[in-house]
């Protein structure tokens, strides 16, 4: 009994350096393949090893079972070992945190680095939400969203895009970073390619990274020719953080390259209810267009979870199974709260969107005569400008305004190779007093 478990151990031992020694090999390929531009996944190749390694099993008498088992774990392995690190959910949330931990101790915070707009809800929604209550609608209910909530959501959409739109299109999550997250996690597999425009938010990068998907940046359309493979793409119009809205012209080149490629298009649509300029609906120029959604940002319900995804109805089907295993479902008498203010919401967005005028207006005043210049936003919440002082680096700056000031930013480095850049959300509490601190420190700094 003692020699075999000795030699169980020391072929564990042998298997552990196999393991380390083919890491190593892999992580040299993916090196090599960044270098030239081609993707992590070579089908070709995996099928010859495939074969090779079936043939090896049998020789060996191991099942096929446990052959796929084994053969599978070490695809897997491989193609992480050749996805870069893509980080979190961004450096901003880093210093939302310090900033949080510096209010608990009674300091002054001005947060002018997250998304969290200062209007609050529509006020008819808390009436609506006991009402829901009150009927019982405290028990779990399907994943895809209830019937309501889905009929509300599609006739905004029909409303707000213009396009065909039915409940069937439908499928409600909680925010919509979860439904990002979900879409990939159910669609995609691992080494597969996923682009974006940057700058761009961060937290796309931090959950292509934890799915094992191939992240892909590129600063224009320009440079898409030379990008072989992408199995999705996200839009985000207007964008975080610079307030870019997409024209239809580039929509329109965006989606020959998606269709030549038989890709899928994700537009993240936070902000499509706040944009200052007309906007053009991505699933207007492409067919496979998954709408991301959420009440967070107009409707200024960030801490009520809810979003929603508008797409093609086998596309719900699948996303319907995933949410299944994670979450249940949104509670529905937030549903139902959500669905009156979708169904009553129009006005509210044209007075927010008023509102966020005059506080992109007063940011422009407030800054003006800093070092910095920007493009202004053409919608959402923010001004993203370059910081115009020899060496500047974002995330030392927004480190140490945030000890020494109290203002929060977000750094630009978490957005792309943005280091000399910053965001600024113009439209939040802390933008009253925040801007005309932040104007101090800039034209103070050195580095």
């Amino acid at each position: 009994m003692e020699g075999l478990r000795e030699r169980i151990r020391e072929v564990t031992l042998r298997l552990v350096d196999l393991y380390s020694e083919r890491l190593k090999l892999v992580e040299e390929i993916g090196r090599l393949k960044r270098e030239i531009g081609i993707q992590i996944r070579d089908p070709d190749v995996e099928e010859s090893l495939w074969r090779d390694v079936r043939e090896r099993c049998s020789e060996r008498g191991i099942d096929d079972w446990s052959c796929r088992r084994l053969f599978n774990f070490l695809i897997a392995a491989s193609i992480r070992a050749q996805v870069p690190e893509g980080g979190d959910a961004g450096p901003h949330l880093e210093v939302f945190r310090r900033a949080k931990q510096l209010e608990r101790r009674g300091v002054k915070i001005y947060h002018l680095e997250v998304g969290e707009p200062p209007w609050s809800f529509p006020p008819f929604l808390l009436d609506e939400m006991m009402k829901s209550i009150r009927e019982g609608k405290t028990k779990y209910g399907t994943s895809s969203g209830s019937d309501p909530f889905r009929r509300a959501a599609s006739e905004w959409i029909k409303r707000r895009d213009k396009i065909e739109s039915g409940p069937e299109n439908i499928i409600v999550t909680p925010g919509s970073k979860f439904a990002i997250y979900s879409i990939l996690a159910s669609l995609l597999k691992p080494g597969d390619r996923i682009g974006v425009m940057i700058p761009a938010w961060p937290a796309y990068k931090g959950m292509a990274s934890n799915l094992g998907l191939e992240f892909i940046e590129i600063s224009s359309l320009d440079e898409l020719p030379r990008v072989k493979g992408i199995r999705a793409f996200i839009v985000c119009s207007p964008n975080n953080p610079d307030g870019k809205v997409w024209s239809r012209k580039e929509l329109e080149e965006l989606s020959d390259y998606l269709n030549e490629n038989d890709s899928i298009l994700i537009s993240d649509d936070a902000y499509s209810e706040i944009s200052f300029v007309d906007r053009v609906s991505p699933a207007k120029v492409y067919d496979m267009t998954i709408s991301v959604n959420t009440l967070s940002k107009a409707f200024g319900m960030t801490g009520f979870r809810i979003g929603y995804i508008h797409a093609k109805e086998e596309i719900v089907s699948k996303l319907s199974k995933y949410l299944s295993l994670t979450i249940s479902n949104v509670p529905e008498f937030i549903q139902d709260a959500s669905a009156s203010v979708l169904e009553r919401g129009e006005s509210w967005v044209s007075e927010v969107k008023g509102l966020l005028k005059s506080y992109l207006d007063r940011a422009i005043s407030e800054l003006s005569g800093a070092p910095i210049s920007y493009k202004e936003p053409e919608g959402g919440l923010y001004i993203f400008p370059k910081v115009e002082i020899d060496g500047f680096d974002s995330m030392e700056f927004s480190m140490r305004v945030l000890e020494e000031r109290g203002i929060a930013l977000a750094p630009g480095s978490g957005f792309g190779p943005f280091k000399e850049w910053i965001r600024i959300t113009f439209a939040s509490e802390g933008a009253e007093g925040g801007l005309s601190l932040l104007k101090e420190a800039l034209l103070s700094w050195r580095s």
